[in-house]
């Protein structure tokens, strides 16, 4: 017992010798080596993520950039099935807008006066404009007007190849396009590239839009087919005029106008009374040019003349307020006479029938609004049941 006890204190006591002291040295040396430690772990970990959020920032950007690239080439809105791109929607935004504001809207006025008078600026941007009628953009407006073109002349294409059409003379008429561009850009001062973009849109170059363009050609081509075919008969004239001879027929007449101080009952009821009493007179026509010298005002030389009461071949737009029914009646016969009211004017009109006719003036465009019936019901007939999307583009 002597002897182990002896021996376990030798051990310990070499176990102490032999044990190192950590020193206050040792102790900052170690913590420095864990911080190293960690600080690469921490390096390995940076790095898997950077690459990671690299990675995402790579796709994030492919896949704009491929949405952005399939919206112009390939799908930015689709029409009766079919994809159409940025680019062809462009163009035929730009080409249907054209020849919107070439349109006539009254005598000389076109509707591009009409639009200016509306607000319209061409200088700005159609986005950055608010047509003031719809309450929306101008674009929206415009590109309404290009989306129902697009299903009009997809509808041509269409029917076209289900008919057979031959398209003979694509050729020369997508030389006659391009000789026309190129003059354009000359006369504008400007290249063809650029010219292209201008009128065509934005990414518009010539080679992108060579198929789209030689659609549209091919369209129009069959749309002078139809138009030919459409074209109105006699009988069609004569009908169309029958049905709306009120707006065609031509009126002569005699007017005399008597008009009140003011509006106030008392001076539209002395007005009426001097009317009854020309009229009641008016027992010839020779009459009624004598009765308009007796009862001109002061200094009014214009019945001086017997032409000066006299209206000739009147239509129904040019008749004064509430006398076109009157006027146009079948009941009418030569020497009628009558009065009507204007209270906007407060006045009385003195009438006096001569006689009512049509020449045949109007024929033409009779024809012209019967083939367009004609075009836009085959027309309606081929595209009311088109499925369109826009993807809110517009």
């Amino acid at each position: 017992m002597a002897g182990n006890s002896a021996n376990n204190s030798k051990n310990k006591a070499q176990n102490v010798s032999t044990e190192k002291v950590m020193t206050k040295y040792d102790r900052k040396m170690a913590k420095r080596r864990e911080e190293e430690k960690r600080l690469q772990r921490e390096k390995v970990i940076f790095r898997a993520v950077g690459a990671g959020v690299l990675a995402g920032i790579i796709i994030a950007v492919a896949v704009i950039f491929g949405t952005r690239y399939n919206r112009i080439h390939n799908k930015f809105i689709s029409v009766d099935g079919s994809n159409i791109s940025q680019i062809e929607f462009d163009m035929y935004y730009n080409v249907s807008k054209n020849a919107l504001m070439s349109q006539s809207f009254y005598g000389s006025m076109t509707m591009a006066d009409y639009y200016s008078y509306m607000g319209y600026s061409s200088s700005q941007n159609d986005k950055s404009q608010t047509n003031s009628q719809t309450g929306k953009t101008w674009y929206e407006y415009f590109a309404d007007n290009a989306l129902t073109t697009i299903k009009e002349y997809k509808a041509l294409i269409k029917d076209a190849d289900a008919n057979g059409y031959e398209y003979t003379t694509g050729d020369d008429d997508y030389a006659d396009f391009t000789q026309q561009i190129s003059d354009a850009a000359s006369d504008a001062g400007k290249s063809i590239k650029d010219y292209y973009k201008q009128s065509l849109g934005q990414y518009a170059t010539e080679s992108n839009v060579k198929k789209y363009v030689m659609e549209y050609l091919k369209a129009n081509a069959y749309q002078r087919e139809l138009t030919d075919e459409f074209a109105a008969t006699d009988d069609e004239i004569k009908n169309y005029y029958e049905e709306n001879k009120d707006i065609y027929d031509q009126v002569d007449y005699r007017e005399f106008t008597v008009t009140a101080v003011d509006s106030t009952d008392g001076e539209m009821e002395q007005a009426k009374a001097k009317a009854d009493e020309f009229a009641a007179g008016a027992t010839s026509e020779q009459a009624f040019i004598d009765l308009c010298r007796r009862n001109a005002a002061d200094g009014e030389s214009k019945y001086d003349n017997d032409e000066g009461s006299l209206k000739s071949k009147i239509t129904s737009s040019d008749m004064e307020s509430g006398t076109s029914e009157w006027l146009l009646s079948d009941e009418r016969n030569a020497g009628d006479v009558t009065v009507v009211e204007d209270t906007s004017e407060h006045c009385y009109y003195v009438l006096y029938f001569i006689s009512k006719s049509y020449d045949g003036s109007m024929d033409e465009t009779i024809a012209s609004n019967v083939l367009n019936k004609k075009y836009s019901d085959y027309i309606s007939a081929l595209t009311d049941d088109m499925q369109t999307n826009t993807y809110n583009r517009f």
